[in-house]
């Protein structure tokens, strides 16, 4: 009953949040469906451990939210990026701080928009989580070109809700505010409000456009698979979509499980007439655990006056059923088996461990190009602000990204070919640092040649002999 509480009570805000008034408002023509942004709520739900499936009789494992802890760290684990621009690269590096946990958020809930802005002083970075956020335009190879940011403040049982509304044009990006006032209780959108009645937004332009520029002022990550919801739609799934429905099932399976450890405890029936009376016609229970005794009345005719029911416990084969379970969920995520199941106890073939791995790093490339694209975007973004605001840096600025492949590759396996082959003279003693050390090549030859240096010194200290007194 609770959990059905808490479930209506959640769903609050996207059940009276009245889409048609916000296109009505801004006219426009959203591309996104209405159906697309309710799933957004939806997937919110899930990877904030409101699966919709709980309820009084089955616990969850939240392995949605496993799913994307494991496969964010994996995809960010060794992640290395810099601008040589020192101002942008400062607040970029500041943004990254924060890289595993935004890169979860966006592979759970579906997408993800980072928003620099100006903060009066300097740049910063807003991140815009996909149940706070509307797509509304993009171009035909799938590049955001307007959308909808949401901001919302809540005080007692009035919500007051900013709509902010950006769209590039040819080379010009505008953007529109407008604010609402509503009730938990009631309507969200009740009714428009001044913008600057609100303490929060009074320094906010309602219309603002910045010109000269070639795409939206921030950075639009989104997951890469199919979208069976909206075919249309450029926007990709949650990684645990189409593992929906084995995460009930999981759900389901994990409740019986405890269930069974719950229904199985050892107990004692005991006969009436061992217990000592107490007031009021109750009875004493033994200075036992009172867990382990249970009152009945036993058959008269028979001489028996206890019972110990201690039944034998399912639990290998409920345990087996369970991992079962999340290795099909691995299978339908893309991910490598042992990331959820037990390998141990699932006989499996290198083609198929192998073919996992594959799975596992398609996924994971998938996610880092979508992510390195919306880096890309909010450096442009961060620079155009300095530019408009009078934050002097460099034209020509330039940004690397280095990411890890250690999912397909094995590094120690990697590491001792590398020393095969150097051993072997197949490559050289720079090529070796290369692949062993994560190193540029210039940097490689300094390390090189540094170890060559000081090898050198301190084989000329062991061959001196020491002077005679």
């Amino acid at each position: 009953m609770i959990n059905s509480i808490i479930n209506v009570f959640k769903g609050w805000w996207h059940k009276m949040f009245d889409y048609n008034k916000i296109a009505n408002d801004f006219g426009l023509d959203m591309q996104t469906s209405k159906d697309m942004l309710d799933a957004f709520q939806k997937w919110a739900d899930i990877f904030n451990q409101h699966e919709p499936w709980i309820d009084d009789n089955t616990t969850s494992l939240h392995v949605a939210k496993t799913i994307c802890e494991k496969v964010s760290k994996a995809v960010t684990i060794e992640y290395k990026s810099i601008c040589n621009e020192p101002y942008i690269n400062s607040v970029y590096q500041k943004f990254l701080r924060n890289k595993r946990k935004n890169t979860e958020y966006m592979i759970g809930k579906s997408c993800i928009f980072f928003k620099p802005y100006y903060n009066g002083k300097n740049i910063d970075v807003s991140v815009i989580q996909a149940d706070k956020f509307i797509p509304v335009k993009f171009s035909d190879d799938g590049r955001l070109l307007g959308c909808i940011i949401i901001d919302q403040i809540t005080k007692g049982m009035n919500v007051y809700t900013r709509l902010e509304y950006s769209e590039l044009n040819e080379n010009q990006m505008t953007t529109k505010n407008i604010a609402y006032q509503g009730r938990k209780d009631g309507v969200i959108l009740e009714r428009k409000i001044d913008l600057h009645s609100v303490d929060k937004w009074k320094n906010i332009d309602e219309i603002n456009t910045i010109e000269g520029i070639d795409r939206l002022i921030g950075g639009f990550a989104s997951m890469n698979n199919a979208n069976t919801i909206d075919n249309s739609s450029p926007v990709g799934m949650p990684i645990y979509y189409n593992a929906i429905d084995t995460l009930k099932e999981i759900d389901k399976q994990y409740s019986r499980t405890l269930w069974e450890f719950e229904g199985t405890e050892l107990a004692i029936d005991v006969d009436m007439s061992t217990m000592q009376p107490v007031e009021n016609g109750m009875f004493k229970l033994p200075p036992r655990k009172k867990r382990l005794f249970r009152k009945l009345n036993f058959d008269e005719t028979k001489d028996k006056t206890y019972n110990i029911f201690s039944p034998e416990i399912r639990d290998t084969s409920l345990f087996n059923g369970l991992n079962e379970l999340l290795r099909q969920a691995e299978n339908e995520c893309g991910i490598a088996y042992g990331t959820l199941s037990k390998m141990d106890e699932i006989a499996k073939t290198a083609t198929e461990i192998k073919s996992s791995k594959q799975d596992y790093y398609v996924t994971v490339s998938d996610i880092q190009l979508s992510l390195q694209n919306a880096f890309d975007d909010l450096i442009y973004g961060i620079y155009v602000l300095c530019k408009l605001y009078g934050i002097a840096v460099k034209t020509d600025y330039t940004v690397e990204h280095d990411w890890d492949d250690s999912i397909l590759v094995d590094k120690t396996e990697a590491r001792n070919q590398a020393l095969i082959e150097r051993n072997a003279d197949i490559t050289s003693d720079v090529q070796y640092i290369i692949e062993t050390r994560n190193m540029k090549e210039k940097d490689a030859i300094e390390f090189v040649k540094k170890q060559k240096e000081y090898r050198k010194i301190t084989e000329e200290k062991e061959e001196t002999p020491p002077e005679e007194e």
